[in-house]
């Protein structure tokens, strides 16, 4: 099958990263893939280079309507069969691209969670209905959630969470939990929704001194930012509190740390929580989307309500209460959670079985 799939560029960040292993691992299994993007950023293309799988820009020449012509006539003229959309610019102007030549599958892709329906997401979720021929959640809660607000879709729902390299992303040899203080690392953007601000004011609490905090996800000096150094400072927690520029590798993170934490207000299926697991981490997490099917209080990491600075100090005392060899079984059931819900081969299988299923299946229903 001839596949493109299309993303706005291939700048650093969760959801292109996971495009670009979908479409190294649909070319590992024999399909002829490219990439289309719209817009500037080639972090990703030098592993789309390595894997085989070409990669397409498309220049606008004009507004999005002319740029949806634009995408229709390299779709005509590469022998598309099926497109693959990642995040919602992309995933509209795929169902518009679809709506002018009907000539493809298309499925699209749904990377958040939403905990509210705006009149936005009723335009894309009936662009969907109309259009794309299956719509892949890649959390349990955002497949509810469209399902609840969308009935029209429910045939066409797929939950595919995200998958983790764990030829990359690896436990270190390293022991967890020595001498020291404990060492709680969080890879996120920084970004009011990440709730880096309550993880702040629960960090300064005399009952965690023992406990140091990495956030890795700063870019650029930004009112939030700013916002939480001036709060560190002012807490005089700045020597247990650390917040550090987003990485370009984080799997050499997550070895010097004995634990995870993600305080957000939302989450699809989190990248850095699948991965924090897969190395073998204790995780400690808001109690948010499909968190609880991978965090379970009391094997291997607790959770907390991201409202709330008490609950999350409770998770965190919890955390800190960890000997070594409780650390240990922890990370151990992480790993095995992570085996079970995030490896590549489970991912790719499932898209395979979603294109094959596409390829002689009925017509879309209203």
């Amino acid at each position: 099958m001839t596949i493109s799939c299309i993303i706005s560029s291939l700048r650093l960040g969760g959801a292109e990263r996971q495009l670009v292993g979908l479409a190294a691992l649909l070319r590992k299994a024999g399909h002829v893939v490219e990439v289309v993007t719209y817009r500037h950023g080639d972090f990703y293309a030098p592993e789309l280079e390595a894997a085989g799988v070409m990669h397409t820009h498309i220049t606008p020449r004009g507004g999005d309507l002319r740029l949806v012509r634009q995408i229709v006539s390299h779709l005509k003229e590469n022998g598309t069969q099926a497109v693959i959309s990642f995040l919602v610019g992309a995933n509209i102007k795929a169902c518009l691209a679809h709506m002018v030549y009907p000539g493809f599958k298309l499925i699209v892709s749904e990377r958040n969670c939403n905990t509210l329906m705006f009149p936005h997401d009723r335009f894309r979720f009936t662009l969907f209905r109309m259009e794309a021929d299956a719509v892949v959640c890649n959390s349990f809660a955002q497949t509810a959630f469209v399902s609840r607000h969308c009935p029209g879709l429910r045939l066409r729902l797929e939950t595919i969470p995200n998958f983790v390299d764990s030829d990359i992303f690896r436990p270190s040899p390293a022991a967890k939990g020595g001498s020291g203080p404990m060492k709680v690392l969080t890879v996120a953007r920084l970004h009011p929704r990440k709730n880096a601000v309550r993880l702040i004011k629960a960090a300064a609490d005399p009952s965690l001194s023992g406990l140091e905090f990495d956030w890795y996800g700063a870019a650029g000096d930004s009112r939030y930012a700013r916002r939480c150094g001036k709060l560190i400072a002012r807490l005089g927690i700045g020597s247990r509190f650390r917040i550090h520029p987003a990485t370009d590798n984080p799997a050499d993170l997550y070895g010097k740390f004995d634990a995870f934490c993600l305080p957000s207000f939302y989450e699809g299926t989190p990248n850095s929580l699948a991965e924090a697991l897969t190395t073998g981490m204790p995780a400690i997490c808001s109690d948010v989307s499909d968190n609880a099917r991978y965090v379970i209080p009391g094997r291997n990491g607790f959770l907390f309500n991201p409202y709330d600075r008490r609950s999350i100090v409770k998770a965190l005392q919890r955390l800190a209460s960890l000997d070594c060899s409780s650390i240990a079984e922890y990370g151990a059931e992480s790993l095995a959670i992570a085996a079970e819900n995030f490896p590549k081969s489970l991912f790719i299988k499932r898209y395979i079985e979603l294109l094959r299923g596409l390829e002689g299946g009925p017509e879309k229903g209203l």
